[in-house]
């Protein structure tokens, strides 16, 4: 992949269309198993609007994890297993996986987008369904799970 100038300069990067084709081809392999389940794709700003009243990001507003949520949010998928609903915003995801080296970056959106997916596939809520696709994802997407928690775990460069 050519080096590409992305919105924090010029770096190795990964395109919004390239995000969509990668979401898409790991939603092929699941739809039948969830055929109830509807996936979207949303600009920032209404994927923000919609993340507002997420009950997982409700819960992080009200003990004030953000100053400044448009700018400081940065979890590019959501999941709603009561609506059925997986939404994902290519730009936050973008903003996201640009920076990292080319060889993870397919692996972080895979690993975005799974973890969320996942929610819909396993019984419990809270911080025990995440537990249960963590587990999931360390044994069958191991390498998924460790770039997107290694990407996560890293501050953001212009916080």
């Amino acid at each position: 992949m050519p080096p590409v100038l992305g919105s924090r300069g010029p770096h190795w990067g990964i395109e919004e269309r390239r995000i969509c084709s990668l979401v898409l081809a790991k939603w092929a392999d699941y739809r039948p198993a969830l055929p109830s389940v509807q996936l979207r794709f949303l600009a920032r700003e209404p994927y923000l609007e919609s993340a507002r009243h997420d009950r997982r990001v409700c819960e992080e507003l009200a003990v004030g994890w953000f100053g400044d949520f448009d700018e400081e949010f940065r979890d590019p998928v959501l999941a709603d297993p009561d609506a059925e609903l997986v939404t994902v915003c290519p730009s936050i995801m973008r903003d996201v996986v640009a920076p990292e080296p080319p060889r993870i970056q397919r692996a972080v959106v895979e690993g975005a987008f799974l973890r969320r997916l996942f929610r819909l596939l396993v019984d419990g809520d809270g911080w025990q369904a995440d537990a249960q696709v963590r587990a999931v994802m360390a044994r069958h997407f191991s390498f998924q799970l460790v770039a997107l928690e290694a990407v996560e775990s890293r501050p953001r460069a212009d916080a």
